[in-house]
């Protein structure tokens, strides 16, 4: 076998692989001065869903963006710098782009449930007066409990089919409160003297919640091929599971995420927070797991339940006086020991079950000047956290924009946002390929490489590992599946992702008879080709993981070229 003549080094450059990095949220900043009918018709509201509509004269709502996000649209786009651009477009700030692979499609249920309010006069209404009907026009301040009709499920695989064609991969949520009416921050209402957001208005029937998700479950089986995961959602404001009373009920949790587990692919995970899964947990297995003792839970095993969940952090790196991130880190802690002052919540205890869990880890914005946002402790935690997906419209950025503090040489001359943006979820790195050098008609072709994660987590979704014989002198191309599976090809557990610790390093190797690749492979030379993508994948070259070295991607055929062989 002989070392192929490839350039094995890094390039430190954004590669927008699937099922990673930074994705693009509906942010909408508008400040209560200039909120109007025009730019947002149902109140103020940072995170703005899909509105679900029942039929065609439903009115349709996807924020005031620029321009709008819908799935398919994948282009560069600068991280937020923390200054709220008001009544102008979204510009970014801190001058790091990144292509955002993954397309945040959430989607708000509120027509579909009479306990979910319209907007958020409607919910001002309700917390003065307790009506559901206003009183002088006798309209509904809610939606209305019915099963989703067949227009709001067209209108959701309409969405999904965009995603499928254009380059990324679609991020999951649905919710009855995706624009936050049920929670109403009071920074934005000073005049009114808020001291808690939370409206106490009433939520969706468990029930119905259910049966909506029932309902949705073949739309998940029909874009299994582009989903990437699906956060839990329903309860709570923006579907964050927090603050409500249904969100602070452990049985609730059972129900929902089991309901979840039936409707969403097994080849996906699910996202929820730490005392959602305990309440599953404990409820499906009879155990006793609380945040005095989850940092002792088992490493899940791959293909179980429990390996399906990951975790969702809506104040990525807040910190806080707790050290709980806005209480992200800490939700639903409290519901497991109702009656305790103290219900355990420990930071390193948290992370070290996620880090266990080696599954996605999506955040929203945080980022507060504090230990846990800044350099180089924020990659130290990352790795921990094994941190997949950032919100890149929420959050200050420039926290690692303007920041050098990270020791890495392939990375001189840039920010810690630029090697942050690179490292979120799986980075492959091709270290080394042999090949044998030739190889007769009803041969084998022999493949030995090492590989090097150097990212802050895995791959977990699994893909199909297939290998590519491209003529040196034109003609057709011949393809062959292997039995590797990229999820083996696991990050350093200590996070040391340097170039010299060879003990990372993951061996790959595959020997495939010439007859795999179908046809009789006339005499000559031929490119080598390694090609990674999802099983279901429905397109020739679309959502394939590249390679970060220079000079080997294909991307007619979505390959990395690992070397050459000749057929004799």
């Amino acid at each position: 076998m002989v070392l192929q003549k490839l350039d094995y080094s890094e390039n430190p450059i954004d590669i927008p692989n699937p099922d990673r990095g930074p994705y693009r949220g509906r942010w909408q900043n508008i400040p209560p001065s200039l909120a109007n009918e025009t730019n947002s018709p149902f109140g103020i509201t940072p995170e703005v869903d899909h509105r679900v509509p029942v039929d065609e004269s439903s009115v349709l709502y996807h924020g005031r963006q620029v321009p709008p996000v819908e799935g398919d649209d994948i282009e560069p786009t600068e991280f937020f710098n923390g200054v709220n651009q008001n009544d102008g477009p979204y510009i970014g700030g801190t001058g790091v782009s990144a292509v955002p692979a993954i397309s945040f499609m959430a989607f708000d249920l509120v027509n579909f449930s009479s306990n979910a309010f319209l907007s958020a006069a409607d919910a001002f209404a309700y917390m003065k007066d307790g009506l559901l009907v206003d009183p002088k026009t006798k309209k509904p301040r809610t939606g209305k409990t019915a099963p989703l009709t067949p227009y709001a499920l067209d209108y959701i695989r309409g969405l999904l089919q965009k995603v499928r064609e254009g380059e990324g991969v679609a991020f999951v949520k649905f919710s009855y409160d995706g624009n936050g009416f049920n929670y109403i921050e009071p920074f934005k209402y000073p005049q009114l003297n808020l001291t808690e957001g939370l409206i106490r208005g009433p939520e969706p029937e468990l029930d119905w919640i259910v049966r909506h998700i029932r309902q949705l479950a073949p739309v998940f089986a029909e874009f299994e091929d582009i989903i990437m995961c699906v956060k839990t959602g329903m309860v709570g404001a923006w579907g964050e599971q927090h603050s409500s009373p249904m969100s602070r009920d452990p049985k609730v949790y059972k129900s929902l995420l089991d309901t979840y587990l039936e409707a969403v692919p097994a080849s996906r995970s699910l996202l929820t927070h730490a005392g959602g899964f305990l309440a599953w947990y404990n409820a499906t297995y009879g155990t006793d797991f609380n945040f005095f003792n989850i940092d002792t839970m088992p490493v899940p095993k791959r293909g179980t339940p429990e390996a399906r969940f990951g975790f969702f952090n809506d104040s990525y790196a807040a910190g806080g006086d707790d050290a709980s991130d806005n209480g992200s880190l800490s939700e639903g802690g409290g519901m497991l020991m109702p009656d305790a002052d103290d219900y355990g919540y420990d930071r390193a205890r948290i992370l070290t079950w996620i880090h266990k869990q080696n599954n996605f880890v999506q955040g929203e914005g945080g980022l507060n000047e504090n230990e846990y946002s800044r350099m180089p402790n924020a990659i130290a935690e990352a790795c921990r956290l094994r941190t997949t997906a950032l919100n890149m419209r929420h959050g200050k950025y420039t926290t690692w924009s303007e920041s050098t503090a990270f020791d890495d040489p392939v990375y001189d001359g840039k920010n810690a946002l630029e090697y942050f943006r690179d490292r979120m979820g799986y980075r492959l790195v091709l270290r080394e390929s042999y090949i044998n050098e030739q190889t007769e008609a009803g041969g084998i072709l022999r493949i030995k490489m090492k590989i090097q994660n150097v990212g802050f987590g895995n791959v977990i979704n699994r893909k199909n590992v297939s290998v590519i014989l491209q003529p040196k002198n034109n003609g057709e191309n011949f393809t062959a599946n292997t039995d590797l599976d990229a999820r083996d090809w696991l990050v350093d557990e200590n996070g040391n992702s340097k170039a010299d610790n060879i003990s990372a390093w993951r061996a790959a190797k595959c020997e495939i008879d010439i007859k795999a690749f179908g046809a009789d492979i006339p005499c000559g030379e031929y490119d080598v080709y390694l090609k990674i993508n999802d099983p279901k994948e429905q397109s020739k070259n679309r959502r394939c993981i590249r390679f970060a070295n220079r000079d080997i991607w294909n991307a007619e055929l979505g390959a990395n070229r690992i070397g050459v062989i000749k057929t004799i």
